[in-house]
C-alpha cells in the first residue's frame, strides 16, 4: 500500500491496449523484452562509437550515417509497434486513465479478475512516448456505466528505472499543463 501512495496520481488520456497473460508469459515476455532491449542498446552504442570516430575524418558522412541510423530506428520502432499491436487483443482505444509512476486505473468492458497479469501497451500524449509494461490487477470495482462496467486498478510489475522516469516526466508535464490551464481560467475569471 505504501508503494502505491509514493507517487501522485493524475487523470490522463492515452492510447491503451492490453491483454491478460499468465505468470509464465509475464516472465517469458520480460526476458525477451530485456534481451531485445540489450541487443539494441549494444548495437546503438557500437554505431555511436563508429560515428564519433568518423566525425573527425569526414563530418558530412558521419552526419549521413547518423541520419540513416535515426531513420532505421524510427522504421524499426514502427514495425515493432505494429507487431505488438497484432499480438495484442482488440481493445486498443483512446482511454481515460488515472496514472501514477507505479500503477494506473481505467474503465473497461473486458472481463478480468483480481490478480490477473496484464501486458499493457500505452502511448502517452502528446509526446507519443510508448511503453510496454506488465502489471497485476489489485482491484476491480463495478462502475455505473454499462459501456465500461469495470474499474480496474493495476500495479506495474518490475518497472525499470528508465520506464519509471518516462512516467514521472510525463506526469510532471501533465501537471504543468493542468496548472497552466487553471491559472489561465483564473485570469479569465478575474
Amino acid at each position: 500500500m505504501e508503494d502505491r501512495r509514493r507517487f501522485f496520481r493524475l487523470d490522463d488520456e492515452v492510447v491503451l491496449d492490453f491483454q491478460t497473460i499468465s505468470r509464465e508469459e509475464v516472465s517469458a515476455w520480460k526476458e525477451r523484452h530485456q534481451q531485445h532491449k540489450d541487443e539494441l542498446s549494444q548495437l546503438e552504442q557500437d554505431i555511436g562509437n563508429h560515428i564519433s570516430q568518423m566525425k573527425s575524418q569526414d563530418p558530412a558522412i558521419a552526419r549521413l550515417f547518423e541520419l540513416f541510423n535515426q531513420k532505421i530506428n524510427l522504421l524499426g520502432s514502427s514495425q515493432l509497434l505494429g507487431a505488438a499491436k497484432r499480438d495484442m487483443s482488440a481493445t486498443e482505444a483512446r482511454t481515460r486513465i488515472n496514472l501514477s509512476a507505479c500503477g494506473m486505473a481505467f474503465y473497461t468492458h473486458e472481463n478480468v479478475d483480481k490478480d490477473d497479469h496484464l501486458l499493457l501497451h500505452m502511448q502517452l500524449k502528446p509526446s507519443n512516448a510508448e511503453l510496454s509494461l506488465t502489471g497485476t490487477i489489485v482491484s476491480i470495482e463495478e462502475s455505473k456505466t454499462p459501456e465500461e462496467p469495470n474499474l480496474v486498478r493495476i500495479d506495474f510489475s518490475d518497472l525499470k528505472e528508465a520506464e519509471q522516469e518516462v512516467l514521472i516526466q510525463h506526469l510532471f508535464q501533465l501537471q504543468n499543463r493542468h496548472l497552466k490551464l487553471r491559472n489561465e481560467d483564473s485570469a479569465n475569471d478575474a
